[in-house]
Parts: structure tokens; sequence; C-alpha cells
């Protein structure tokens, strides 16, 4: 049996006036209170856990100057004396108390004040804590349930102004601030700043989760002793997290849900334990500093998949004491590579960070984070491998080994030339115990040079003489190309005649530059054996010196055909005129192979530096 459309639109009116009737009750239950009161309920009471609900705290000028607080520079309201201190005994749980911050002038924090149990705030739209201490545990929570309440406060000015803060305060119990609703209007802020935390002896962790809100924003706080602190911001303008020293605490940070104006800010932190990193697109405006992870980071999302993994085969009664026990991340450091799942969400996070650096145009960050996905990459296939051996599996991870020792995956060319460099020296010791072409005239050249030094020493002639008579045949045919361009004077054309003067002093050069470097270091001329035992002691020290500078000139001569010979296998040019056989013509034809390979590595690394 359907309903008349007039019934059903009467039963709508009538439940809408219902509905305005409850929250007219609701609301008409808010009361208001001075901070003078609010403190004096909670001394007077005599229960050790102080309730309050349904209430509005306003700053009162008549009654609170006491708990007036500014920081301000030429704030109207005075400087809080720091030996004015409020000790609070009693455990707070406060529902649905709202401290009024609409009017910037009346805006002042609960100030100086020690709690020495714990602090629960639940539905509050606006509290500010600064320079408190907190012996218990913080706890404020705020739900989308809310959104009704405000809208009923008539205090749409509100949504500017809510935010729940903590500064230059101590937490000796961790804390939880948790944040969530979907109502415009309820987007509010989560700050806490300058703080000191340290880890509950219960186990419990911190938390800074935000669902809609402005920010979430955990900045300049130092965390002690041991802990798990978890930063989420859920369709969030901005995520801040920087200059914090975590210490030795879990920290997992996530920015889901990003808005198009996302600015999320994650810099220069301090991790010496693990860090457990999601994120959402970002804007090129957000800041995720790559070197504040050092090796800490994972992906929360690949570790969410590896634990639930484990808590299949675990019995949870174990399983509960087994999750407190951090030695899990270490184990899944380890075994990353061998689960499919969080080894691809590992990659997905830095190629995310990735596109965000590259967005960005950092190409110093670009370059390692690529080179982390590589040698994940690398870790991987070395698994891959161990578990089905064959050729396929173990060329991709011998090519990964040897791109990351020869260039770091390509990203540094510099790398590659060294390198390259290297194989070429080694070819070339190689080569230098071998002879070529080359080597035989170094043959000559010693055979000669002891053939003219035995000469000299039984000779009464200088060295200066012996060379010219060696060199009367090279020096007669010189002198006859100079006398027939003289005696043609008449014959030949002038340009000619001027032009041959030159070559004819080329071709002389270096033979007078030897025959007057001779002349000028023979002081003994002389038979060796008529010559005194002194003269022939410096004799002998002549003949030495030069035939050491002999040596070391056909050594120098030996290493640069060596050298030459392994640049043009290496850079596959061919022998040119240093023919060689035996051993090192195969050695060539290894080093021409590996020089291909190389150089043809170096150039896809060079140009895509260049692209980049």
């Amino acid at each position: 049996m359907q309903t008349h459309p007039r019934f059903r639109l009467i039963f709508i009116l009538l439940l809408f006036l219902s509905a305005s009737q409850w929250l007219f009750a609701q609301t008409s239950e808010f009361k208001n209170y001075s901070y003078a009161e609010l403190f004096q309920m909670i001394e007077s009471s005599e229960d050790s856990t102080f309730r309050l609900e349904n209430a509005i705290i306003k700053y009162d000028q008549a009654t609170d100057s006491r708990f007036g607080y500014s920081s301000a520079p030429g704030s109207f309201i005075r400087v809080f004396n720091n030996t004015d201190t409020i000790v609070i005994d009693k455990e707070l749980v406060l529902t649905n108390v709202h401290f009024d911050i609409s009017d910037r002038r009346q805006s002042i924090p609960l100030h100086h004040i020690k709690f020495n149990k714990s602090v629960a705030l639940r539905n509050t739209s606006s509290v500010l804590f600064t320079n408190c201490t907190f012996e218990g545990r913080l706890t404020i929570m705020s739900t989308e349930s809310m959104a009704n309440t405000i809208e009923l406060l008539d205090r749409n000015s509100r949504s500017i102004n809510l935010a729940v803060a903590v500064t230059d305060s101590k937490l000796k119990k961790s804390v939880n601030m948790d944040l969530g609703t979907t109502d415009e209007k309820m987007r509010s802020r989560i700050r806490i700043e300058n703080s000191e935390i340290w880890g509950s002896k219960e186990g419990r962790g911190s938390r800074f989760n935000g669902t809609s809100v402005v920010s979430v924003t955990v900045k300049n706080c130092t965390f002690y002793e041991q802990g798990r602190v978890t930063i989420t911001g859920n369709l969030t303008d901005q995520v801040d997290v920087s200059g914090n020293d975590f210490g030795e605490w879990i920290a997992e940070i996530k920015v889901l849900g990003s808005m198009e104006l996302n600015t999320s800010i994650l810099e220069e932190n301090t991790f010496n334990n693990h860090v457990l990193l999601d994120f959402d697109d970002l804007t090129t405006s957000s800041t995720f500093q790559w070197s504040q992870w050092g090796d800490q980071l994972i992906s929360s999302q690949g570790y969410n998949d590896y634990f639930n993994t484990l808590a299949d085969s675990v019995k949870m009664s174990s399983f509960i004491s087994y999750e407190a026990n951090d030695s899990i991340l270490a184990n899944y450091k380890n075994d990353i590579v061998q689960f499919g799942k969080s080894y691809k969400q590992e990659v997905k996070l830095r190629g995310k960070l990735l596109d965000l650096y590259k967005a960005q145009h950092d190409l110093e960050d670009v370059n390692t984070v690529y080179i982390g996905i590589k040698n994940l990459e690398t870790e991987r296939l070395a698994y891959l491998y161990s578990q089905n051996p064959s050729f396929n599996t173990f060329f991709k991870w011998k090519v990964n080994q040897f791109l990351k020792a020869f260039s770091d995956y390509g990203t540094e060319p510099s790398k590659a030339i060294v390198f390259s460099v290297n194989v070429v020296i080694l070819f070339a010791f190689i080569y230098l115990f071998f002879p070529n072409s080359w080597d035989e005239q170094g043959k000559h050249r010693i055979l000669h040079r002891f053939d003219f030094f035995q000469k000299y020493l039984r000779s009464k002639e200088g060295m200066n003489d012996i060379y010219l008579v060696e060199k009367k045949k090279e020096l007669s045919e010189y002198d006859a190309f100079k006398k027939r361009i003289e005696d043609g004077k008449l014959e030949l054309p002038r340009f000619f005649i001027v032009w041959s003067k030159p070559v004819y002093n080329a071709a002389m050069v270096g033979t007078k530059l030897t025959s007057k470097a001779l002349k000028f270091t023979d002081i003994l001329s002389g038979e060796w054996h008529k010559l005194s035992p002194t003269q022939k002691r410096w004799k002998n020290i002549q003949i030495g010196t030069y035939l050491i500078i002999g040596v070391g000139f056909d050594l120098s001569i030996r290493v640069l055909n060596a050298l030459m010979l392994s640049i043009n296998a290496f850079t596959t040019l061919g022998f040119g005129e240093i023919p060689i056989k035996g051993l090192p013509r195969y050695l060539a034809i290894i080093e021409g192979f590996i020089g291909w390979f190389m150089l043809t590595i170096f150039s896809v690394s060079l140009i895509s530096q260049l692209l980049n």
C-alpha cells in the first residue's frame, strides 16, 4: 500500500520540527564558564576524575586576568610568570567542551599547567596548550558529529579559528591527537611544536591524525626513549613534519587523499629508526627532503602487506606481542625482495618520489632515488636467480651489478670514464710483456747505443766526433742538397731557394742539437784503459748516466706502444702500425669487445644525463 504524497510531506515536516526541537534542546544545554570558574570547579571536585560536558569556556576580563597570556611582543595581556605554574592532580575528561577563540584578543591558551594525570578532550572544537607538562597521556579527539554542534553554536567565524595545538610543552606519556570530519566548517588545524615527547611504557604510541583538516603540523619536536609515532593527513592542504629529532622512535607518515593545492613539507628531520612513508599525488610546491631518510625509508603499504602475511601464520595471542617488537621491521628490510607485493610497493613509493623530484628539476635527488630503485631491483634479481637459476635470470642480475659498478646505472658518466681508463691500463700492462714491431726497433736502438759507447771508450776522439762520423753519410747528403740549391741560384726561382733553407735547417736541427749536447757533456775524452783510476770512475759515471737515460727512454717508448695498442683495441680502431701476434692478438679481440660494450653504455648514460 503506497502512502499519499501529501501525507509523506506532512511526515517529513513533523520529523524536521522534532529534530529542530531536539537540536535546540541540545544547544540550550551548553553552559558558559570563565577560565577562573573552570579551574575552581576542577580544584573543588572531590572525585579523582573531573568530568565536564557541553560547555563553553570564554575569557572574562573581569575574573581571568590571572590566566591571561601572550608571547606576542607588545600584547596587551601580561606576560605570565613561570613561577605561577598551576598543578592539577586530577584526571580530566572534557566532552563537548569548547574554548572560545573566535575573538583573537581573547584567544588565550591553557598555559603553564602541570597535569599529573591523563587528560582527555573529546569533541572539542579548539584548545591551545603552551608551556605545559603532561605526566599522563594527552588525548584530543574530535569527530564529524561535532558539525551540528558548531552550527548550532552559531560560530561561523570559528571555521577559520578551529585549532588543536600544543607548543613548548613536555608530554611524558605520549599523545593522541585525532581530528576527523568531512564538514568544511570543521576543517581545523592540528599543531604540535617545540615540544618534548617521551615513549609510553604501556606501549601506546603517539598519533597526530587529521581528516579534512587544513593542516597537520609536527615541528621542531624531540622524541625521547622509544616508541612509535603516526602522523596522518587525509584530505589536508598541508602536512608539515620538519625539524624534528625522532631519535629511536619508529615514524609512520601518511599524506593521503591530497588536496589539489597540497604543499606538504617533510624536511630537516633526524631519524635513527625506520620511517614508514605513504603519500598520494603532491604538487611541485611540496618538499620531501630525500637526504633525511638515510637508509631508513620503508613503504607503509609494503610493510602492511608483509605484516598481514605474517599475521596469517601467527596465532593472535602471540601476534600482539610480536607486533610490539619492532624487530619485525628489521626483518622486513631483509625480506623485501622475497615478497613480490611488498617489493612492488617499495618501488612504487620511490617511483612517486622520483616523479616529484623530476617535476622539481632536482637532478641530484633524481639520480639518488633512481640508484636506490635499481639497487633494490638488483637484490630482487639475485633472489629470483637463487629461486630459479637460469641464464636469463643470471644475465639480468650480473648486468645490473656491472651497470652499478660501471656508471651507477647510467647516472655517473664520469665513473664510466674512470672504469674504462682502468681497463685500458690493465690490458696495456699485459701487452707490455709481449713484443710488437715497434719494440723490435727499440732492440736495434739498444744495440747501436752499446756499439757507440764501445767505440768511444776505445778511441781518443770524443763522443761528438764519433757521432759525426756515424752521421757522415747523412750529413753529406744534406750538404749536397745545400750545394745544389746554392749552385742553382740562376736556374731556380727565388721563392724556391728561400723555402729550401728552412727545410734544410729543420733536417739538421736534430743532428746539431745532439752534437752540441755530446760535446758539452764529454769532459773526459781519451782511451778508457789509459785513464787514471779517478778518471775511470768519472768515465764510468758518465757512460752509466747515458745508458740509464737510454734505458729510460726505451722503456718509455715500450710503455707508450703498449698503451697505444690497448687504446686502439679498446676503441675498436684496429691495430694500425702496431701489428701483434700470439696471445696479445686474442687479448686485443677481447678488449675490443669490452670497449665496444662499455663505450656504448657510456654514450647512452651521457645522452641520458644531457636530456635530463
